[in-house]
């Protein structure tokens, strides 16, 4: 088998290089051959003495290539007879340790060989093996009866050994178990191998019984999450919050005395009661996350340094955040806990880097396409020589979709700045802060960033969501690529006429999306940016048709999430239209009135029953507010859904009394009737 390799190798032909299949991550070396495996050929044994990790590796195996090719892969008697064949060097190691290093551990290392004789998998441990599966099934081409594994020798291990996805359940709307799952499978294909799950308080916890009472998750579900995680080689982090960002825990009277300031969002570090509670809620979680890490935050603790400003200054903020900090590390130290926390409190107190404790791996974040911005927090842990984690964003918290070349930009200038000094580890955050978009619109980027943390530098953007697609839709990947690039163009011409003065709320343009659009400002604004207004429709209307054309030929486990993208490209549109249309009906009104003075039909082009520009925006609202429900519940947990859909209920209401006042004003007029007062001064639009 060795010479019929080695004399493969020696003909690999420069046709076959051009029409090579996708790889991401693109593994360390490369060698194609002119040799072709048939898929139906392959089979497989899975020893019943074998670990349960190789094991699920196997299943994976027939899973993943069986779904890939639409041919399922036969199960062989023994192993000597199995056309996929694998060695594992030793057990254990299915999840990453505290103590590995970037370049020295071999945990993840495999060597791949196909030929047209079989496969063949070289792997330390376990997650070796999984590793080369998830490349494998990348491998394959063609389908059914035709599909083959192209002849290639493929050796690959990553750049970092800790390569993370931070997903925020908080802010936003909760993902149900099936829909963490999911994400779970998703990240694991671009070999992710840590899941950060942030939670302030949306964990249940022994003795707190009114803390995420229908409103988070049970230690049950926890649990489930962990072990999913663990099979597929991802350790499940605990992210917490033992600080800051607790306003949901102290907006309850029970615990409002423990706040900063009145009903706030900080433990005040001053109180003893806290440190009891503390005490309590680390041996929970402890417990509950069997992860090497935790992730503590003790990020913008603005309401401490208000104490000092503001009301005593004998009071030393700095101080008490290097306390807490203090406290929570050596509690959790006696769990045998690595701490990582966040660094931009820098930004207020320039020693306070020195000060933190030593054990503390201090995680460095900055989400804007900066490099400037990135050094300020760099800098000085690089000047007190810590090892460190950088953290770039998927920048959703701020549209109804991703904003692509700022979040690419975010993604590679942090990456870049990770590996020249030498970090330890990437993590990718996704924040849900507005509620409203969907998850699922970041799964492109999110792609984009762990790929980059195991190759060492990103993919070029320049034809990522194409080659993504090929990946993630074979069948569709054409339309699915050119819906992903529509929609990153639709939201940078909104980008355009939104967001302009938003600054101390999430960047972006959602903020001012359900703004009433008949305001003198807003009426400005959208006659200044009428062409980007019609650009940002036209491409969200053009992403629609690509997503609905998918749909029809799709893999069935991808309707659900081409449902959703579709409702999010009708959310950009319906932003566009909602000013587009609030402009057209004052023009059209205030020409054939106060300019014409002539009633030319106006009345019946606003208010028609069926087809006025008022019942256009109510039919768009009523019907995508029942879409985006459905997608709500295919993603989320029930939590926080009426607050989205009262947004839509507050909408209709608006263009249903204009309508109203419209009919009304008719009703009480002659039909030769002529206005002498302009569209908003007589209706005085209002929610």
């Amino acid at each position: 088998m060795l010479i019929r390799i080695l004399l493969a190798c020696l003909l690999v032909t420069p046709v076959f290089a051009q029409n090579t299949p996708v790889l991401f991550p693109e593994p360390e070396t490369v060698r194609y051959t002119s040799e072709r495996l048939p898929l139906s050929s392959l089979t497989v044994a899975i020893p019943a003495k074998a670990p349960k990790e190789v094991q699920f590796a196997l299943q994976e195996l027939k899973k993943l290539v069986g779904e890939r090719a639409g041919v399922g892969i036969k199960t062989s008697n023994s192993a000597s007879a199995a056309r996929f064949r694998y060695a594992v060097a030793k057990e254990g190691g299915a999840l990453p340790d505290a103590g590995e290093k970037n370049g020295k551990s071999s945990r993840e290392h495999y060597k791949l060989t196909v030929s047209g004789a079989g496969v063949r998998v070289e792997a330390e441990t376990s997650a070796g093996l999984y590793y080369a599966v998830q490349t494998l099934r990348q491998l394959v081409s063609g389908a059914g009866k035709n599909a083959f594994i192209p002849g290639v020798i493929i050796e690959d291990r990553p750049k970092l050994a800790y390569r993370g996805v931070m997903m925020d359940f908080a802010h936003g709307g909760l993902l149900t178990v099936d829909e963490i799952k999911r994400q779970i499978d998703f990240l694991a294909m671009w070999k992710t191998n840590q899941y950060y799950f942030y939670n302030e308080v949306s964990i249940e916890l022994k003795g707190y019984p009114t803390v995420a009472y229908r409103a988070g998750y049970s230690k049950a579900q926890i649990r489930e999450i962990v072990a999913y995680g663990k099979e597929r080689h991802m350790d499940v982090v605990p992210f917490l919050n033992l600080y800051g960002h607790l306003h949901e825990l102290l907006r309850s009277e029970q615990y409002a005395d423990l706040a900063i300031g009145q009903y706030g969002h900080e433990l005040d570090p001053r109180k003893p009661a806290i440190n009891a509670m503390l005490q309590d809620w680390i041996k929970q979680y402890t417990d509950l996350f069997p992860s090497p890490f935790i992730h503590v935050g003790f990020d913008e603790t603005w309401e401490t340094k208000r104490i000092a400003d503001d009301r005593d200054g004998r009071i030393s903020s700095e101080n008490l955040w290097v306390q807490q900090l203090t406290f929570v590390q050596k509690e959790l130290e006696k769990y045998g806990k690595t701490v990582l926390a966040w660094t931009d409190m820098n930004n207020y107190y320039p020693d306070i880097i020195k000060k933190i404790p030593k054990e503390v791996i201090p995680v460095i974040w900055e989400y804007k396409p900066d490099t400037v911005e990135i050094n300020r927090y760099l800098n000085p842990v690089l000047k007190e020589k810590k090892p460190f984690f950088i953290q770039p964003a998927v920048s959703g918290w701020g549209h109804i979709y991703p904003d692509a070349d700022y979040t690419y930009t975010n993604i590679d200038l942090c990456l870049q700045a990770g590996m020249r000094n030498n970090t330890l580890g990437f993590i990718h955050s996704v924040w849900t802060d507005p509620v409203e978009p969907f998850v699922r619109a970041s799964w492109l980027f999110m792609a984009y960033g762990c790929i980059g943390a195991w190759q060492g530098k990103v993919p070029d953007k320049k034809d990522f969501t194409e080659r993504y697609s090929q990946i993630m839709y074979p069948s569709v990947a054409a339309g699915m690529g050119k819906a992903f690039d529509y929609l990153a163009a639709s939201n940078a011409a909104l980008d355009k006429c939104l967001g302009r003065n938003t600054a101390g709320m999430p960047r972006g343009t959602i903020i001012e999306s359900w703004s009433n659009p008949f305001l003198p400002y807003y009426l400005k604004n959208t006659t200044e940016h009428v062409a980007d207004f019609r650009n940002a429709r036209k491409l969200s209307e053009l992403a629609q048709g690509e997503l609905i054309t998918a749909l029809h030929t799709a893999s069935p486990k991808d309707t659900a999430f081409i449902h959703s993208m579709i409702v999010t490209a009708r959310l950009m549109a319906y932003s566009a239209t909602r000013f587009l249309w609030a402009k057209t009906i004052s023009d059209r009104w205030d020409e054939s009135m106060l300019q014409r003075k002539k009633n030319d039909f106006v009345v019946y082009d606003i208010t028609h029953l069926c087809h006025g520009l008022l019942i256009d925006v109510m039919d768009e609202n009523g019907e995508l507010k029942t879409a985006y429900s459905e997608a709500w519940k295919s993603e989320y947990l029930p939590y926080r859904m009426n607050t989205m859909l009262g947004r839509f209920d507050v909408e209709y209401a608006l263009w249903q009394k204009l309508f109203l006042k419209v009919i009304d004003y008719r009703i009480e007029n002659k039909p030769e009737h002529v206005a002498d007062q302009s569209f908003e001064a007589l209706f005085k639009p209002d929610f």
